[in-house]
């Protein structure tokens, strides 16, 4: 019974590093600008409710980057986004690749 204490104890102590180590990481990075180049290859805004709905027609009144299935929760009402490494995206922001 020991040994499984002693399992569960680390267990937990490895998952809180490496939370702490994702939030690190991810307030180490700056927010994406919107006159970015890749920025600007995906449409991206940092508020949805910019978004043209005629130019964009796939765009649909509530959508936003925190309801995308690849964003990443992050600090202060902003999160990560594979397509845009090493930046955070605004949660109500939004781009083409909503999805």
């Amino acid at each position: 019974m020991t040994s499984r204490r002693i399992f569960m104890l680390g267990s937990c102590a490895a998952a809180l590093a490496a939370l702490a180590t994702r939030r690190a990481l991810a307030e180490d990075r700056q927010p994406l600008q919107e006159d970015e180049p890749q920025a600007r290859e995906f449409s991206y805004v940092n508020n949805a409710s910019k978004v043209d709905p005629k130019k964009f027609p796939d765009f649909k009144p509530g959508d936003r980057c925190s309801k995308c299935q690849i964003y990443e929760d992050g600090p202060d009402e902003m999160g990560g986004c594979p397509l845009f490494p090493k930046r955070l995206v605004a949660a109500a922001g939004w781009c083409t690749s909503f999805g």
